[in-house]
């Protein structure tokens, strides 16, 4: 016969046994629906880092043809505040040279070399020219006194073309048009009065030196009118003292005069 204690103590250990079973049965629920509703995130990707992540930039691409052996472009350009420029290209080989003026007051030489179609050059004064060939035109955008312009140079030839010419000291150069028309400037050096920098050595001074204390210093105004008589060389004067100009190619390059002698500084 068992004693009275042990008679009270299985119906206790049952009630606790059951109250353990109704408590743990939601939990387990619970936990069921967690690890479910995980494994459905984990597979629909609606939150994961690779949906949310930033698309990588695509790789940069030309559009750059290669330029023909030997070749001449020319362009007007309007920059956004409506000043006018008129810029030619040469380009011979590897090598090319640039011409950009504006008629009356400014003008940018332009001289390096063109790799794949592409042209990234700097003047003496530090203006800029960055180009490419589209199996067509040059296209591209030139800084000048840090206004842009942008163009589209097409391909020209006959007259058409950049020239120059130089008499005691004073420069003349034009870019033409294939009708004949042209846009010129003449460049006289700078005024000894009012220069504290060594014209011929630029490169100890920074873009903004440059930009601001010397190429605004220039002796610069309009070009006399270019002409080409018929079956003649180019005609024109520089001061009243006729000259006749030559046709700036790819190799043209400023700076020596005969012989190798220090020439006018360029106004590139």
């Amino acid at each position: 016969m068992q004693s009275p204690r042990n008679l009270h103590a299985r119906p206790a250990a049952r009630v606790h046994a059951a109250h353990m079973r109704k408590h743990t049965r939601p939990l387990l629920v619970g936990i069921s629906a967690l690890v479910a509703l995980s494994t459905l995130s984990g597979c629909s990707g609606g939150s994961s880092t690779e949906a949310t992540s930033s698309p990588q930039p695509a790789p940069e691409t030309t559009t750059a043809a290669q330029f023909p052996a030997s070749a001449r472009y020319m362009a007007d350009m309007t920059a956004a505040d409506g000043k006018k420029m008129t810029i030619g290209i040469s380009v011979d080989g590897s090598e090319i040279a640039a011409y950009a003026c504006n008629g009356t007051d400014d003008e940018a030489w332009f001289f390096g070399k063109q790799a794949d179609g592409q042209i990234d050059v700097k003047s003496r004064f530090r203006d800029t020219l960055q180009a490419e060939f589209n199996g067509t035109a040059v296209t591209g955008e030139v800084t000048m006194n840090e206004v842009d312009y942008d163009f589209t140079a097409n391909s020209v030839s006959g007259m058409a073309g950049m020239y120059t010419a130089e008499s005691d000291g004073v420069r003349a150069s034009w870019v033409v048009r294939p009708d004949g028309s042209a846009t010129g400037v003449q460049f006289a050096g700078f005024p000894e009065d009012d220069r504290n920098f060594d014209p011929f050595n630029l490169d100890g001074l920074t873009d903004f030196q440059v930009r601001n204390d010397v190429r605004n210093k220039r002796n610069l105004g309009p070009a006399g009118p270019i002409e080409f008589p018929q079956g003649g060389k180019p005609q024109s004067s520089i001061n009243g003292k006729p000259v006749s100009p030559t046709l700036v190619t790819g190799t043209f390059r400023l700076g020596c005069g005969a012989g190798g002698r220090r020439a006018l500084p360029h106004a590139e």
